[in-house]
């Protein structure tokens, strides 16, 4: 997404060797490793996402591909060992490239790479950059509705929440600007400078220059 952004087009190199990708991620090279990030490369690419919206007492349903198209090739430098290929490109499906321009989420790569190993604080970093930045005041969320989101595994709140500050506190530790407030009632989110400050990049257009091309995007990396 933030090449995405940076470029302007919906169609994004991602290179081509698995070295590259794992060291541009700051993922240490291994067969674990690269077999985790080819097979959730894969199931990226063939991610569908269904949005159900009621309105006036209706309710319809929306799909949506994060992919339009995907190129995997062999990965001569390291066997594939169960999943057959490396992604080198893909194209953003137009509803998903439309709606990233108009919300660009910014996130910092360091921040992402010291949080390797701690999934649900990497999930609160990405949830905090997301939200604080376009709220307009405060917003209270309850205990059930944050466990809801980040503790399906949990069966108990009171074995949840001591596990959640603690990954509360490691995102805070990279998103430092974040404004949050913990309370017995739940976690109060204020409104914050985003974890990146919003640059402008001039756009080179795509290989495929058309509606894709625009002069200017909003983006962060």
């Amino acid at each position: 997404m933030t090449r995405a952004i940076e470029t302007g087009c919906r169609e994004v190199e991602l290179g081509r060797s698995m070295r590259h990708w794992l060291d541009k991620m700051g993922i240490p090279q291994g067969g674990p490793s690269n077999r985790g990030v080819k097979g959730q490369a894969e199931r990226l690419s063939r991610c569908r996402l269904s949005f159900q919206v009621s309105r006036g007492g209706r309710t319809g349903l929306v799909n949506q591909n994060l992919v339009d198209a995907a190129l995997f090739l062999d990965d001569e430098e390291l066997p594939a060992r169960g999943v057959a290929h490396t992604l080198e490109c893909v194209r953003l499906s137009e509803t998903f490239w439309e709606q990233l321009k108009r919300h660009p989420i910014p996130l910092e790569e360091a921040a992402i790479q010291s949080l390797q190993g701690h999934s649900m604080a990497l999930d609160l970093y990405c949830w905090l950059a997301y939200r604080l930045h376009v709220l307009p005041n405060a917003r209270p969320v309850s205990w059930s509705a944050v466990k809801a989101q980040f503790g399906t595994g949990f069966r108990r709140l009171d074995h949840f929440r001591p596990v959640f500050l603690l990954n509360l506190e490691l995102a805070l530790a990279v998103y430092p600007e974040a404004k949050v407030e913990v309370s017995e009632r739940g976690v109060t989110l204020f409104p914050s400078k985003p974890p990146v400050a919003p640059k402008l990049f001039a756009i080179p257009g795509c290989k495929n220059p058309g509606k894709d091309r625009t002069s200017t995007s909003l983006g962060a990396r």
